[in-house]
């Protein structure tokens, strides 16, 4: 069973960095940012990939990034008007989990970029009533497994790789 719902409305967030530069995040608008996100992607390093994502063609990366805007919801960090990082938010077909992805590009890492994504997307999933957010990482993606576990992920599957959950109620 489908369960139609809408994304409730996300205030952009600007604050500033590890490096004191102004970060914004905000919501994704799919036709005005598609080509800006698909281009963070087409210059991701492939030692930043985890899971076979980002994908790495061109093609590839414009159907994941369409699929995802179709499916879910999506938050940009923005550095002068480029396209740094990207949340993104799939329902399941109940809405009562949300699976998360998030990439921040590598010229941007460490700066805490991707814990306010993090943060604030724990924070917009809880707004909209899911009951907890799933994700899925590599075993030896130890940054993230940090970030992760720091926000109270735990490790609930340790087979091929980590699928981890945050319970949100």
């Amino acid at each position: 069973m489908h369960v139609e719902r809408e994304f409730i409305e996300f205030e952009p967030v600007s604050y500033l960095d590890r490096r004191g530069e102004r970060i914004v995040i905000r919501r994704y608008d799919h036709k005005t940012d598609r080509e800006k996100l698909i281009s963070m992607y087409q210059t991701f390093s492939p030692e930043n990939r985890c899971l076979g994502l980002p994908p790495s063609t061109r093609i590839a990366i414009e159907q994941w990034v369409d699929y995802l805007a179709e499916n879910g919801f999506s938050l940009i960090a923005e550095h002068r008007g480029r396209i740094i990082g990207h949340c993104s938010l799939v329902p399941t077909k109940d809405w009562k989990y949300v699976d998360l992805s998030l990439f921040v590009h590598q010229d941007y890492q460490d700066r805490g970029i991707g814990q306010k994504l993090l943060e604030l997307a724990i924070e917009y999933s809880r707004k909209m009533g899911f009951e907890g957010i799933t994700l899925v990482t590599e075993k030896d993606n130890r940054r993230a497994l940090h970030i992760y576990t720091k926000f109270g992920f735990a490790i609930v599957n340790p087979e091929y790789e980590y699928d981890l959950f945050l319970p949100l109620k």
